[in-house]
């Protein structure tokens, strides 16, 4: 049995991992826009490459949290694999608690360097500019969103954590 709360925390992160995917199209389109204007016209964009930057961040940043809600993040699994099942279960949440803590803690490093960036009005430096916090935004997001997985992980039981929205 799922919350409401939870399946609702599940398909917003689906739909960030998909926009996230959308975001690498964009990255695709600036890199052929990019060539074309450079090789065909001889007139090379001032854009492109900005933009690209960009799209990276934010695209890494939306499919953050969906790793960690399927669990499909790394994992070295050699001592989990010679527990009990019930020692494997308490070690994975112990795991999942110490990952949601540090993603807070940088969540709020990183939330506190967004205010910081919108009281200075701070812009990125590259060939488009934007204020920074438009792009550090998606870092924060990622990071809180991120922990409210592992912390579903550690704290909840097993089946109220769901590997895939669809299934609801």
């Amino acid at each position: 049995m799922n919350h409401p709360i939870a399946r609702l925390h599940d398909h917003v992160t689906r739909f960030g991992f998909y926009l996230g995917g959308a975001t690498l199209c964009g990255i695709v389109v600036c890199f052929w826009i990019e060539v074309v204007a450079r090789y065909f016209f001889n007139s090379p964009t001032l854009w492109s490459g900005s933009l690209v930057a960009y799209f990276l961040c934010v695209s890494a940043s939306l499919a953050m949290p969906e790793l960690a809600r399927t669990h499909g993040h790394i994992a070295i699994t050699v001592l989990p694999d010679r527990l009990s099942p019930k020692a494997r279960r308490r070690y994975e949440r112990i795991v999942a608690l110490v990952a949601g803590g540090i993603c807070l803690l940088a969540a709020w490093i990183i939330v506190d360097e967004n205010l910081r960036q919108i009281a200075g009005g701070t812009t990125t430096a590259m060939g488009l500019d934007i204020p920074k916090y438009w792009v550090s935004s998606f870092i924060s997001y990622a990071f809180i969103n991120t922990a409210l997985h592992f912390l579903r992980h550690a704290l909840l039981p097993v089946d109220a954590t769901v590997t895939d929205p669809q299934e609801t």
